[in-house]
């Protein structure tokens, strides 16, 4: 405790302290003696000696001394990897590290325990199991900059893998306390080449070339030259000889090719294995690819043209996909142009537009029904006034319908989508129903509905054979339903709709997405890249993947549109190991435009890279002040560590000329002087 006055005493000082105190001594002898009145002098004295003294402008210091504990911090990799070392084993490591931190205790060192894998987390047991999927080591210096104030050092024990996150070292520069490191395996590293990832389009059309772009990653030392080739199915469309050093580097091989076939086409990109490779399953990796023609044929046959026909022909005209040739009956046996033109030309789509109006004989339906099986063509059948359930005698097998016996009404009815993408934020029209049919194919679905129940609108499938079936006889009115808001009507929806899937060239409402691979090790990165290459951008539209096993969701995760690249892409890491599946969904319509499976093998990410990397621990310990050991030479690092303890001086400085509680103290004296005198009748 230390007084001090920061002002000097001069004689007016002195003068008045002086005067002050001779005019209280005076006072008190010539005035009376009474019991109230040295009271009151000693509060006048007191306050006339705190004013003196405040002249001084007195300073007290108080000085105190706090002493603190610091603690160890023991960071203790739980990875894979750590589980997976010949030398030492896991439970060598379990043992050491119990042993390491009794004997800690045994100098009284508290210690703060962490495990960290793919995240970090404080634990109160001293143990480690190896169950980890990455190794961050990049969330350590978090750690130790939060509780600086309250370490001592840090102990790292780990191989110094990072197979997650940013390395640590510049971070653990910036930090003043020591962090020793202890190194676990050996030198040599296991070998192992994989495929990384494929980059490739999910859809293109049959006239374009497809880019394949993949990655290539070799682990361990090697130099060996590799091969990698593309196949379809057991065809090598092209091959590439490589050679890359290992320690994880990675190379792009490219391929370029020109698709053969339509449809689902599935690939494979393979690399050739090296000697004493570890894991030759990821040497492999499959994608698919839709490959869609650029331009369909399509016959519209029309029995006697109404109102619909000029409505489906300038909506079928819009689309330069479709080569649209259209077939006018004029007659009994008469159409123009000719129907021999229909009989040899292989047709994609046929729509029939009410028609037939009578029966069809044996003869024409067998020698359609050949036609349709010869060239794998897809029907519709649009319902014109003309038309009955008659009329169709004998084409329902083709169609894939059933007609069934009911009374109908000439007068419109209300109808609804089943689906609720089908908003178009109006009510629809009435319809005339003109046909009564059911559905029986291997797959049928009624995407329309009227209110008595008949589907309006329905497709099927048998074995590859789709066909499809609008029965209103006056769907032309739905083309001048629209608002401004729509952007489109209901007829475009279902038509379009219809002939995307019977031509199964995809539409405005399908997207087509694809995961990179179709295996992956625990906790991979699984990438999700979508693209519609038929429309512009969507990018206002959001899209989003729940990952199943079995029946049970585990996550969902959400697919956002790359504007720069055109197509939606999405992230998330590989669960543990299994088959799983996949369903896509767009917006907030529960049911998925996409389905698949995918498979988690046991994690390679870290088996692939069981060594010590003793370089980098070393350069941790360096750039902090600590010191590198060995696992076998962890004992060593006791001596390096002792207890420290943090001592904090503290001295809190009083002002009195700025002291709250000493000018209440002289404003209450000075309060109870003049109550005292107001008693006493004094002025």
């Amino acid at each position: 405790m230390d007084l001090q006055f920061l002002h000097g005493s001069d004689p007016v000082f002195w003068i008045g302290l002086l005067s002050a105190l001779g005019l209280v001594v005076l006072l008190y002898r010539i005035l009376p003696n009474e019991k109230w009145y040295p009271i009151l002098l000693g509060l006048r004295a007191f306050i006339l000696l705190s004013i003196l003294f405040l002249l001084l402008n007195p300073v007290l210091t108080v000085r105190s001394e706090k002493s603190q504990q610091l603690n160890w911090a023991i960071f203790a990799d739980n990875s894979a990897s750590i589980n997976n070392h010949k030398t030492p084993s896991l439970s060598a490591i379990q043992s050491g590290l119990t042993s390491l931190v009794n004997q800690l205790s045994e100098k009284n060192i508290d210690i703060d325990f962490y495990r960290f894998d793919t995240e970090i987390s404080k634990e109160n047991n001293y143990t480690i199991d190896g169950n980890g999927v990455t190794t961050n080591l990049g969330l350590i210096p978090n750690i130790v900059e939060k509780d600086a104030s309250t370490l001592a050092g840090a102990i790292v024990i780990s191989d110094g893998l990072i197979t997650e996150g940013k390395n640590p070292l510049d971070d653990l520069k910036q930090l003043s306390i020591p962090i020793h490191t202890i190194g676990i395996g050996t030198g040599s590293e296991l070998v192992d080449v994989s495929v990384q990832s494929i980059d490739v389009p999910t859809v293109v059309l049959k006239s374009d070339g497809v880019q394949v772009k993949a990655i290539v990653q070799s682990m361990g030392q090697t130099q060996d030259r590799l091969s990698v080739s593309l196949y379809h199915g057991k065809k090598l469309l092209g091959s590439k000889h490589i050679r890359i050093v290992g320690q994880g580097a990675k190379k792009e091989v490219q391929f370029r090719f020109t698709p053969k076939e339509i449809g689902q086409q599935n690939y494979e990109v393979r690399i050739s294995s090296v000697e004493d490779e570890i894991n030759i399953v990821n040497n492999r990796q499959s994608f698919h690819l839709l490959v869609l023609k650029d331009q369909y044929k399509v016959a519209l046959i029309t029995g006697s043209p109404n109102k619909n026909t000029s409505t489906l022909k300038r909506l079928l005209k819009k689309n330069p996909r479709i080569q649209l040739d259209h077939y006018i009956r004029i007659s009994e046996s008469r159409f123009k142009p000719a129907i021999n033109s229909f009989w040899s030309t292989p047709y994609e789509l046929i729509i029939l537009d009410n028609y037939p109006i009578k029966p069809l004989s044996e003869n024409f339906i067998r020698i359609l029904g050949k036609k349709v099986v010869t060239h794998q063509s897809a029907m519709m059948l649009l319902a014109g006034p003309n038309q009955s359930n008659h009329s169709l005698k004998g084409l329902t097998s083709i169609l894939g319908v059933t007609v069934r016996d009911s009374i109908n009404s000439d007068e419109p009815s209300y109808w609804e989508f089943t689906s609720e993408s089908a908003d178009f934020k109006s009510d629809y029209s009435p319809l005339t129903q003109g046909l009564n049919l059911s559905t029986d194919g291997d797959y049928s679905e009624e995407l329309a509905i009227y209110e008595s129940g008949w589907p309006l609108w329905a497709r099927n499938q048998n074995g590859n054979i789709r066909t499809s079936v609008i029965t209103a006889t006056d769907l032309h009115v739905l083309h001048y339903q629209q608002r401004d808001h729509d952007t489109q009507n209901p007829f475009s929806y279902i038509i379009n709709g219809s002939t995307d899937w019977l031509l199964k060239s995809g539409g405005a409402y399908e997207n087509y997405f694809r995961l990179n691979k179709d295996r992956y090790q625990q906790g991979e990165m699984v990438q999700i890249t979508g693209t519609q290459p038929f429309t512009s951008s969507q990018s206002d539209r959001n899209a989003s993947i729940n990952i199943y096993d079995g029946p049970t969701n585990l996550f969902s995760r959400d697919i956002t549109y790359n504007i720069e690249t055109n197509r939606w892409e999405g992230v998330f890491r590989a669960p543990k190991p299994g088959n799983y599946t996949f369903a896509i969904q767009m917006g907030l319509d529960e049911s998925s435009i996409l389905s698949g499976q995918f498979q988690v093998l046991e994690s390679q990410i870290e088996l692939s890279q069981v060594y010590l990397n003793k370089p980098l621990l070393t350069s941790i310990a360096k750039a902090s002040k600590g010191r590198y050991v060995d696992w076998q030479n962890r004992s060593e690092l006791i001596d390096s560590i002792s207890q420290k303890v943090r001592r904090e001086f503290k001295a809190d400085v009083i002002k009195f000329n700025e002291n709250k509680t000493f000018l209440m103290v002289m404003i209450l004296f000075l309060c109870i002087e003049w109550i005292v005198r107001r008693q006493k009748g004094l002025s």
